[in-house]
């Protein structure tokens, strides 16, 4: 429906030719009845366009629709009165469009409408324009009559960047008043917690405005990281992390409590401190596999040793088969009761996987850094991966591959494509960029079938079915699909081919070789030894020229990554890699785990040549090497 909209009032020909007549009659003083009709049909299929983009979470769309009304009823919308204006602002604030916002509106200015208002100072809030953003969610305050808590939660944000902590408890603590549910911690939109269905503990309730101030500082460094703003994002995570640890020292979980955990996990030592892993870290197959490497960083002594709770709520798992494997790591909460009291204790003892705190200094490491720097110690010391399936577990998946056609010696490589469909994020959305297209994989699935091998494509239903091959078996939309047999394929596989998702970070954590392709490099990367990739690559329209790979890979660059709409307004371009190099890359792969031909090692020239250039960040990449026909094809990327 929104495309056909779409198609219908910004995109077509009937489309262009009403923007025209449309365009023209707002021009002159008397407009044709021609004109007028148009620009009416414009009005209400514009907003009805804007309106069913932002529901597909096509942000892109939705933003091209309010551009369009801002050329065609600019009047009305710099009046901030009508309909119109309203969704206009509305569409640029749910498409977290704050830099159109702030160019809305640079300086104060009066208006009487409370969602314009808020838009507005939401836009300044986000963009550091600390004074401006206070003036306007002050104003859409007072609109709201005390109605609203996300102005008053706002408003709190907005003095907390004025690092007026007092001044934010004070509105938090309102904001809570008004809507007692909204204390709900929180670590992680991942989680998916929903506030309506918080009850909140009545100490919560009475020290609100105080303990919100450590939930802010995290909302305000996840939505800095979603706009590219690294450094701002980490420089929110330490903040919030230097106030946990502040807020923490007076506080203990009852005694009650902990006779409860003694009695429901059998590793649990009263005499050790607890580190909660909320939900969040259970909720997709990539978080979970972050378990993993948390871990490891207790047992190389990057972290305190402590008893570690990785809360498992029923719903909320993604994997209940690698949830069991976790549970030789840490202590699994499965018990929603117990899960329940224990979630107010995330913001005194809470673990995140987004930063990692810093000794000194005002920003935090992001945590994925930490984890390949945990990768590159771990494959220093030689040790072996932490996880691995049980043998009931692979009798269960051999007897599952005989029912799809595989020999008893058959050898296979697992294959996942991201294509968005999982989590809606396709074609047109934030993260468009991190999809590719099936069909660029058939000649290297061809390479592994012609040499004796099968293949077997991971992933979910929503993918797009594969064509009949020989020796490839579309497992996902077969019913042998499971979460068990999914674990079993990762941990099995000769080698995965995959790209940077959920199934490639969970596949880590057993320590099966990979060959990863269409990769983009949004944030540091934990992967070892056994693992050769490939990035995507980026053209910069601007100028004329790819990047290099340390340019990828450095701010404030990298930061962009995270959303291909942000990459496209700056000029940007990603470029998926080809068949013919996804092919030459898999028998590479196959080439040296055969011992026909060498792997990449650290005397090749190519090797040093890409040490080089990542000289700024050795460890980017964890224990990782680029696969080497890649390197050959694009020397541009090791340009220094």
């Amino acid at each position: 429906m929104s495309q056909w909209v779409d198609d219908t009032f910004a995109e077509g020909r009937s489309g262009s030719r009403l923007i025209k007549i449309a365009y023209r009659g707002g021009r002159v003083e008397r407009s044709s009845p021609a004109s007028r009709g148009a620009r009416w049909v414009l009005r209400w299929g514009l907003m009805l366009a804007a309106v069913l983009h932002l529901g597909a979470s096509k942000r892109g769309s939705a933003i091209k629709c309010a551009r369009i009304m801002k050329i065609l009823f600019r009047p009305e919308i710099q009046s901030c009165r009508g309909l119109l204006a309203r969704i206009y602002f509305q569409v640029l604030l749910l498409s977290a469009a704050y830099e159109r916002l702030v160019r809305e509106m640079p300086e104060q200015k009066e208006c009487e409408n409370y969602l314009i208002n808020f838009a507005v100072g939401t836009g300044h809030l986000y963009m550091l324009k600390q004074p401006t953003a206070q003036y306007f969610l002050t104003r859409a305050v007072a609109l709201a009559h005390d109605r609203s808590y996300e102005a008053r939660r706002r408003l709190g944000c907005s003095y907390l960047l004025a690092h007026d902590e007092h001044a934010a408890a004070r509105e938090f603590q309102r904001s809570v008043e008004l809507y007692p549910a909204s204390v709900m911690p929180h670590h992680s939109y991942a989680a998916r917690n929903e506030i309506g269905s918080y009850l909140p503990k009545d100490w919560e309730l009475i020290d609100a405005g105080r303990l919100l101030i450590y939930d802010n500082l995290v909302r305000l460094g996840e939505q800095f990281y979603w706009l590219g703003q690294g450094d701002e994002s980490m420089r929110a995570y330490q903040r919030a992390l230097r106030y946990q640890t502040k807020i923490s020292r007076s506080v203990s979980l009852p005694t009650e409590l902990l006779n409860k955990l003694t009695r429901q996990c059998r590793s649990f030592d009263p005499d050790k401190p607890v580190r909660l892993l909320g939900s969040e870290w259970a909720a997709l197959i990539g978080h979970m596999g972050c378990v993993d490497w948390h871990m490891r960083m207790v047992r190389l002594e990057m972290l305190p040793q402590a008893n570690y709770l990785l809360l498992a709520p029923p719903g909320k798992i993604a994997n209940t088969a690698m949830l069991d494997c976790l549970e030789s790591l840490c202590c699994v909460i499965r018990d929603p009761a117990l899960v329940d009291e224990l979630f107010p204790y995330q913001r005194f003892f809470g673990d995140q996987f987004i930063a990692f705190p810093s000794d000194d200094g005002e920003l935090a490491e992001p945590w994925p850094h930490a984890a390949a720097r945990a990768q590159r110690l771990w494959t220093e010391k030689k040790l072996p991966p932490q996880l691995s399936i049980a043998d009931k577990d692979r009798e269960f998946g051999k007897a599952a591959l005989k029912r799809l056609g595989l020999p008893s010696d058959a050898w296979y490589v697992s294959l996942h494509v991201r294509e968005g469909g999982f989590h809606g994020d396709g074609s047109g959305t934030m993260i468009a960029h991190r999809i590719a297209a099936i069909d660029d994989y058939f000649s290297g699935i061809r390479e592994i079938v012609d040499r004796g091998g099968w293949v077997i494509r991971l992933g979910d239903k929503s993918m797009k079915p594969l064509p009949r091959m020989p020796r490839v078996v579309d497992y996902v939309h077969t019913a042998e699909k499971s979460p068990r047999m999914d674990v079993f394929l990762m941990a099995t596989s000769r080698f995965v081919i995959g790209t940077t998702s959920g199934p490639t970070t969970a596949t880590l954590a057993f320590g099966t070789p990979m060959l990863l392709v269409n990769c983009i490099a949004a944030e540091p990367h934990s992967w070892t030894q056994e693992t050769d990739f490939m990035v995507k690559s980026i053209f910069d329209r601007r100028r004329g020229r790819y990047l290099t790979l340390g340019e990828i890979c450095q701010e404030p660059f990298r930061s962009l990554l995270v959303s291909a709409t942000m990459l496209s307004q700056r000029g940007y371009q990603v470029i998926d890699n080809t068949a013919d190099e996804i092919r030459d890359a898999v028998a590479y792969k196959l080439d040296y785990m055969d011992g026909r031909v060498r792997r990449l090692d650290e005397q090749d020239p190519l090797t040093k040549q890409y040490r080089a250039v990542m000289a700024h960040d050795p460890v980017n990449f964890g224990s990782a090497l680029p696969a080497k026909p890649f390197l050959e094809a694009h020397p541009e990327l090791l340009v220094r």
